[in-house]
């Protein structure tokens, strides 16, 4: 049985893990609400991009639609995860997501180039497949965002250039409105044609009908680029809110199991004092009686 100095000593330590699990729980809770701003922020330069879209098909014609597809059958699979634990099965679930989707497409790992981003997601896929092509350290903060979807790229278009890569295909999880994740394959590239049919289709918002400048052919190309840019940070932005609330729900069960332990260990502490309290007061009674008895006996 545990002293009450054991005990003590274990009510310290599971009060001084709950501190940590409270304040992981308060920075998945601030991060989470910071992806979401960063998120609706590049919605909207997402929109802007379609729009450019919108003005550079218009003036390119029917050239794009007739356009050829280009010559390969090369895959990029970005896999997108994280750079730390404490998120239950985040990184395993994407990695076995990703292999199940790419097996049933028939991109085995004689078409595929992968790319892991997230120290987690790269060890997850690594356990049960061949090593990736490249791995990606996910950003910290929004701040890093910029960084990394810019090196992503990059990555990208040396695959492009000196592969036969033509498509890109994103995995990620995807925060569902009502709680908990979702896990979603995007294409990225090549763009959908009939996508680019419905952007050009689409009805301008106002009468000024606006005027590009340049070659409409490189215009297009550095709007493809951005929409690239904006998809794959959407991408890593929605994952990053997803792992929070994975994080946020396992420290908030984390939270309620500690809390439990403790009340019992403190009830175990209250139930063994007052056990020693009672022996100690018997022992006092016994004391007391032993001397008062031999006071009375006659000498």
């Amino acid at each position: 049985m545990a002293t009450l100095e054991e005990l003590s000593h274990r009510i310290e330590v599971a009060g001084d893990l709950q501190s940590v699990v409270r304040t992981m729980k308060t920075i998945s809770a601030v991060a989470i609400r910071q992806h979401e701003l960063a998120e609706r922020a590049m919605s909207r330069y997402l929109e802007n991009v379609e729009m450019g879209l919108q003005v550079a098909l218009r003036d390119l014609g029917d050239s794009v639609a007739g356009a050829k597809a280009p010559a390969g059958n090369g895959v990029a699979v970005v896999v997108v995860g994280s750079e730390i634990g404490l998120c239950g099965g985040f990184n395993d679930q994407v990695a076995s997501f990703t292999m199940e989707s790419l097996r049933e497409s028939g991109d085995g790992p004689d078409k595929r180039r992968v790319l892991t981003i997230g120290a987690r997601a790269d060890a997850a896929w690594r356990a049960d497949a061949e090593p990736p092509a490249a791995h990606q350290e996910a950003p910290a903060t929004v701040d890093a965002l910029t960084r990394t979807v810019g090196a992503v790229l990059t990555r990208l278009d040396q695959w492009r250039a000196q592969h036969d890569t033509v498509r890109l295909d994103l995995f990620h999880h995807l925060p569902k409105p009502q709680g908990g994740t979702a896990l979603v394959r995007r294409r990225l590239l090549p763009i959908d044609p009939a996508r680019l049919q419905e952007l050009r289709a689409r009805p301008w918002d106002s009468r000024r009908l606006p005027v590009s400048t340049g070659a409409p052919q490189a215009l297009f190309g550095q709007l493809v680029r951005q929409l690239v840019f904006a998809r794959v940070a959407m991408a890593i932005m929605q994952s990053r809110t997803a792992e929070h609330g994975e994080r946020l729900a396992a420290m908030q069960a984390a939270d309620r199991s500690i809390a439990d332990k403790i009340e019992a260990l403190r009830f175990e502490y209250r139930l063994l004092r007052q056990n020693v309290i009672t022996s100690e007061l018997l022992d006092i009674m016994s004391g007391y009686e032993a001397i008062m008895s031999d006071s009375t006996e006659p000498r």
